[in-house]
Formats: structure tokens, sequence, C-alpha cells
């Protein structure tokens, strides 16, 4: 039987958990069923040394997103793929896609729900009819789609009520772990300009300095903490918020306490070294560090949102934190860090629920929502 071409397609392969789940998932799929290729819009970005070598790298673009499109656009005229895959870049890969002529299906893949990425400030909506536009035409793009993948049943569940997408045309996958990579890299030693800030209890923070992450929330909260346990944060990520991170900071006088570590390419050293991982979020569609910080064997504490909820069982692995407030965050980190019995208990049940987002297990429901795709 001959190999079905597929094409994944993403803006870069920066530091995101999209761009990761992108790369693992590609990884995973059988090569002696899927020709694979990933098309980027511009070739950079972490995740690039990640790819496995058998598979076809492409990309185009150019200084406006006209010329990303018609690169785009050349590229499935020429490949022509069976399947395109697109991840956080929708309308223009399914008109690229359309207009290319080689009869592709198409299907995105949601990794956050659309009301919330609306409502979020880092994209700035300078002006009502630009949002309202942009609802409007993701609405038609949805409806032309061939099928979508959403990361949890509350992305899935925004699509259908607040974007009328038909419910049977969402397939719910969640992002894989690789259980064995993350193994392996968390036994290397953490960086030397960082050893001297491991003052144990030790709280990682780890995603991009961003508006939706809420780091405002965190710091206020362990600023509370530090009133009561001598704890050390160490968060890890870049991002444009990353100058009002270190004012407030500042005015906590929290300088020696929490340390900003910058993008890290392997987090999971340090996050397996940590006394516990928190999230604190506005809104997550999956949360793939809560994942992998189980698979770590460390517990979470995560502000409720589509994702969390369907990722941390209160109690067994972590704890959920349903009013984003310092005092509530501050309050669950207390609790895990000062009970060493129930700590112990939650990284034991932390490392079992990571088992059910396993790459094998996550990479075959791709392949089975893709073949629906077909059929």
């Amino acid at each position: 039987m001959p190999r079905r071409r597929v094409c994944f397609v993403l803006p870069s392969l920066n530091g995101g958990g999209a761009e990761r789940a992108a790369v693992q998932v590609l990884n995973a799929l059988d090569p002696a069923a899927w020709d694979r290729t990933m098309y980027l819009f511009e070739r950079n970005g972490p995740y690039l040394a990640d790819l496995d070598p058998a598979i076809t790298l492409a990309s185009g673009g150019g200084r406006s997103r006209v010329h990303r499109w018609r690169a785009l656009r050349r590229h499935l005229r020429v490949s022509r793929p069976e399947l395109v895959v697109s991840f956080l870049s929708y309308v223009s890969v399914l008109t690229a896609a359309r207009t290319a002529g080689a009869g592709a299906r198409v299907v995105f893949n949601q990794q956050t729900p659309l009301s919330a990425f609306l409502d979020d400030a880092d994209y700035q909506w300078r002006r009502p009819w630009h949002r309202r536009m942009f609802s409007v035409v993701t609405r038609y793009a949805y409806g032309l789609a061939d099928g979508i993948i959403a990361t949890s049943d509350g992305v899935s569940r925004d699509l259908v009520r607040r974007f009328g997408v038909a419910a049977e045309r969402v397939r719910v996958v969640h992002n894989p772990v690789d259980l064995d990579a993350i193994a392996l890299a968390a036994q290397e030693p953490i960086d030397t300009p960082f050893e001297r800030y491991w003052h144990k209890p030790v709280v990682v923070a780890a995603g991009r300095l961003a508006d939706a992450k809420n780091y405002p929330l965190l710091i206020d909260a362990f600023a509370q903490l530090r009133r009561r346990l001598p704890a050390t944060l160490l968060i890890l990520g870049t991002g444009d918020r990353e100058a009002a991170i270190r004012s407030q900071i500042d005015s906590h006088g929290l300088n020696d306490a929490v340390i900003l570590c910058g993008f890290q390419p392997n987090p999971w050293k340090y996050i397996a070294r940590a006394d516990v991982l928190v999230l604190t979020s506005r809104y997550e569609g999956f949360g793939n560090v809560l994942v992998e910080s189980m698979a770590c064997g460390v517990p979470v504490v995560a502000t409720t949102s589509p994702g969390t909820v369907e990722i941390v069982t209160a109690g067994t692995d972590g704890l959920l934190v349903d009013e984003h407030a310092p005092e509530a965050v501050a309050a669950a980190l207390e609790r895990v860090l000062s009970d060493e019995p129930l700590r112990q208990r939650l990284a034991a049940g932390a490392r079992n629920s990571a088992r059910r987002f396993a790459l094998p297990a996550i990479a075959a429901a791709y392949d089975r929502a893709f073949a629906e795709v077909f059929a």
C-alpha cells in the first residue's frame, strides 16, 4: 500500500507547546505509512534540532504575509500532499491549500480555546471591528476545513458553542509526552549559574512570559508564600512581559528569591529537582508543562482552565485552584510544600498519570483521526 503524503504547516519552530507537539507527533507517525513533510513560514526555532532527519523540511516566505502565502501555495502545488495539518496559522494554510489545486484535505490543530484567544491582551485587538472580523473569518474557515483536532474537551466545546463548529467534525487528541526522552533529559545537571539559587523548598514555573500565563498572579502569590515559607521560585521562559515581571519582583523585594532563568532547551532537569511545579495561566487549551512535570514525578499546582482540568486529578497528582487569586494559589503551594506525605503521594500519582499521554498512544490517536478524515 503506498504511503500517504502528509504535510504539517507551522509559522516556525520557536519554543511553544504547539510547536513541540507538532514535531513529536510528526516524528512518531509511522514512516512506512506516511511520507512526512514539515513546512515552516520561517525556518527557525529551538525545535529544529528535534525533527527526525527522515522528515522533509521545507520553508519559504518573505517580508510580507502575501509572500509567505504564495510560497506555501507553490510548495503545495509541487509536492501535492494528500493531507495538510495546520498548527497556529489556519486561514492562510486553508486558502493556500485550496488554491494550490492539489486536492489535499486540510485539518486544523486547535491548541487553545478560540474565545480566550480573542480576549488575550497579548494580541492587541486595538479595534472592535478587527476582533469581530477575525471571529467571522474564523467561523467561515472552520466550516471549510476537512477536520479539526482539539487538544482538550474544553477546546472542542468552545469551538462548538461559540463558533458554530459541528461537534462531529472535531476529534479530541491530547498533546503527547515523550516519557523516555524526558527521563533521560531530567538526569542532566543544572547549569552552574543557577545552582547557587537552589535552596529548598523550590518552586518552578515554565512557559512564555506572556499575559496568558498570568505571572503577576504567581509573583503576588509567591510573595504571600514567602511570609510563611523560605521558598525559592525559578521561572523558565522568555517573552514580552519580562520587564514588567522583573519590576514586580523588585517591588516585592524578591530579587534573591525569584530567579528568571530565560528559555531553557532542557527545562526538565530543573523541573525534576523541584518540589512543585506551578502554572497560573488565565487559560490553557491543554498545559503541556503539567504533563511533562508529572512525567518527572513532580506534583503540580495549577489554576483551573479548559485544559488543566483534563490533566490534573486534584488530590491524586496535584492540586487545582479554582479561584485565580494570590491567596488561593499561595495556600495550595503551602499545602504541598509543608506536607511531606502529601507531596510524596502526589509525586507518585503524577508519574502514573503522565502515562495517559505517552507519545506512542497519542501518535496512534492522530493516525486514527487522519484515517477518519480520509474516510
